[in-house]
């Protein structure tokens, strides 16, 4: 089941506060959104699975079942001026004969720019996409003598 316009509307408007913090059901996983303090003046829109992140997920190497839900960033070795340089340098098809000439990292990260973005990318790769039921604490009543 996915998400409909108006819960995607409503869930967008949560993370666009700081410390907003939504809980979905994606694929039978849990997934949490929260937007964190990224930088001085930056917020951005974590995702955890099933309360935790782990670093080992951001590899890529071999592929994690969990990346499915982060951000994936693939990088060339190179810059653009680094390339153009060589192949000015050596000759387009030298430069392109070269096998470090295209090579890429690729990385997931869990970090989001906005909460719309996420939730899209969920809505993408995720066979059903389901808000989470509200947590309920149940307070022991030996707690509540004390």
């Amino acid at each position: 089941m996915k998400l409909t316009k108006e819960q995607r509307s409503e869930l967008e408007s949560q993370l666009n506060s700081p410390y907003g913090t939504v809980r979905l059901i994606c694929d039978g996983r849990a997934i949490t959104l929260q937007v964190q303090r990224y930088s001085a003046l930056k917020y951005r829109v974590m995702t955890f699975v099933d309360g935790e992140f782990k670093g080992a997920w951001i590899s890529g190497n071999p592929m994690e079942p969990e990346a499915k839900f982060l951000r994936k960033s693939v990088r060339h070795w190179y810059t653009p001026s680094e390339r153009a340089k060589a192949a000015k340098a050596y000759g387009k098809r030298a430069a392109k004969d070269d096998p470090w000439w295209d090579k890429t990292s690729v990385i997931y990260m869990p970090d989001w720019a906005s909460g719309k973005a996420a939730l899209s990318h969920l809505c993408k790769v995720c066979d059903s996409v389901e808000i989470a039921p509200p947590r309920v604490v149940s307070l022991d009543e030996n707690m509540l003598q004390q």
